[in-house]
């Protein structure tokens, strides 16, 4: 599987888990779909993985795709995360 294939299935399931619980947006899914293609242009900009998800995710859903590619999990630096998103190939 490419990584492109492993975070969309890591963030089909997280949007499905999160279905069932109060509160859930049910437009969250095509979100998180289209910051997967940022981090895909990202990547092929030849920004780190790692940094190319930390700039699009926060929170539990960022340490759910760094598990899915199989880094560490978030420090806490990381999970404060920015305003807006600025792909990690433009910092």
């Amino acid at each position: 599987m490419t990584i492109h294939d492993t975070l969309l299935h890591a963030l089909t399931e997280y949007d499905r888990k999160q279905s069932s619980k109060r509160g859930y947006n049910m437009y969250a899914l095509p979100q998180y779909i289209g910051r997967l293609h940022d981090i895909d242009a990202d990547l092929a900009q030849g920004a780190d993985l790692r940094a190319a998800l930390t700039a699009a995710f926060c929170g539990r859903l960022l340490d759910v795709c760094l598990k899915a590619v199989g880094l560490p999990k978030s420090t806490d630096g990381e999970q404060r995360g920015g305003v807006v998103y600025t792909p990690a190939s433009q910092v």
